[in-house]
């Protein structure tokens, strides 16, 4: 997640772990011959993957920057129309293709006088009750993969909001209206 983080995350899908009589508990993460860390291998909720942090990713390069040209804010009578536009690249140094899974999130209002809608999701599945957004793409050995996303917040000019400020959890975070 971009938004939070600049770092990408190493992540061990393991199928078929079932045959591996793993049992619950601290395991040692090796990673090209180096230990990584330490992770908890909790068995008894996961389904046909396993998955294991391998921690962070020095070789996949993360940015997110916001295109100011395509920014703006606007007064229309009573209501004021702010739009927000970020481009995030993707570059993969790693000597094979990687498959990157990309979030950040749309605001979602819960106020009927707020409308927020958005304008480029660079082919993002959207989740509409919290406005996550994920991209998942295979990235080719020395190339970039760039996500755009821009959105626009509609609002009573007299109702203050605050829009990209919020640095809670990684996962599902949701700026407050």
């Amino acid at each position: 997640m971009p938004k939070l983080e600049k770092d990408a995350f190493l992540l061990a899908r393991i199928t078929n772990w079932q045959d591996l009589n793993l049992i619950e508990g601290t395991a040692n993460i090796y990673f090209g011959g180096t230990v990584v860390g330490q992770s908890f291998i909790t068995t008894r909720n996961v389904s046909d993957t396993l998955d294991i942090s391998l921690g962070r990713d020095n070789k996949v390069m993360v940015t997110r920057t916001k295109l100011k040209d395509f920014s703006s804010v606007k007064y229309m009578g009573s209501k004021r129309k702010e739009t927000h536009a970020y481009r995030m690249v993707v570059k993969n140094n790693r000597k094979v293709p990687i498959d990157i899974e990309v979030y950040d999130q749309l605001p979602v209002s819960q106020d009927s006088e707020i409308e927020v809608s958005s304008e480029e999701i660079s082919e993002a599945k959207k989740h509409d009750l919290t406005g996550e957004l994920k991209w998942v793409h295979k990235v080719e050995v020395g190339k970039s993969k760039i996500f755009d996303l821009r959105f626009s917040v509609k609002y009573p000019k007299n109702k203050p909001i605050s829009i990209g400020k919020s640095k809670s959890k990684m996962r599902r975070v949701r700026t407050k209206f």
